[in-house]
């Protein structure tokens, strides 16, 4: 029989077959724990550029300041981020920018308006239980340049209420709402009712003497009179 001039296969041990499982098993781990530094540094910059904004607003914010509390050099905190403004795009975007997706996948599903007002306060809720301060940050940018918001691409794109505005429209002529709701005031009552606790949670921390525990308890027991709240003013 005539040979067809394909070399035959080299054959491996066992013991080398071992190895080149080792090795890209240890090159996988590696990678793996590349990325989940990566996220943890970004997280760690996110956490104090935050506090720093808050503290001292746009203007008056330091990326030295940040990368110091950050745990990095001014140079790292660059390669994440190569502007000031990038860097508070991000912190918006972390914070703000994490209700959208559930608001989007609720309407998406066709959630009726009650349904999609538990979601949407449950996760405003959620965010400014992870960062109290965010509501005196935000007003505080606001006061010293609202333009430095409606330029972020988080502001221009959003439509959350002419979303709300479409599911009220289901529901008014379902006859289950009042037909003088409109999408824009029932948001603004979602975040003005989650967030002004917060904006007084020294006042009230101080007046009734609560504790950080007692105060996150606090917040937690306020969410369904939140609900609740909403729910009763724009049912018909």
């Amino acid at each position: 029989m005539k040979k067809s001039g394909i070399p035959a296969p080299s054959k491996i041990s066992c013991y080398e077959c071992l190895q080149i499982c080792f090795k890209r098993l240890h090159f996988c781990r590696t990678k793996l724990s590349n990325v989940q530094q990566e996220h943890n540094t970004r997280q760690l910059i996110l956490d104090a550029a935050l506090r720093e904004f808050h503290q001292n607003g746009f203007k008056g914010a330091r990326t030295t300041r940040i990368a110091e509390s950050a745990g990095i050099s001014r140079t790292m905190l660059h390669y994440y981020f190569n502007t000031k403004e990038a860097l508070f795009e991000a912190v918006l975007n972390a914070t703000f920018g994490s209700v959208l997706p559930h608001l989007f996948r609720m309407a998406d599903q066709n959630a009726d308006v009650f349904a999609l007002l538990e979601q949407l306060v449950g996760v405003v809720s959620d965010v400014l239980e992870e960062h109290p301060g965010l509501p005196s940050f935000v007003v505080n940018i606001l006061n010293e340049n609202p333009e430095l918001i409606l330029n972020l691409s988080l502001a221009r794109d959003e439509r959350t209420p002419d979303l709300l505005e479409t599911v009220l429209a289901q529901a008014r002529n379902q006859g289950l709402v009042r037909s003088d709701i409109s999408g824009e005031n029932l948001l603004i009552d979602v975040w003005a009712l989650c967030s002004t606790a917060y904006l007084m949670a020294p006042y009230i921390s101080a007046k009734e003497g609560r504790n950080a525990e007692q105060m996150r308890v606090f917040h937690r027991k306020r969410r369904q009179h939140v609900l609740h709240m909403l729910t009763a003013g724009i049912r018909v």
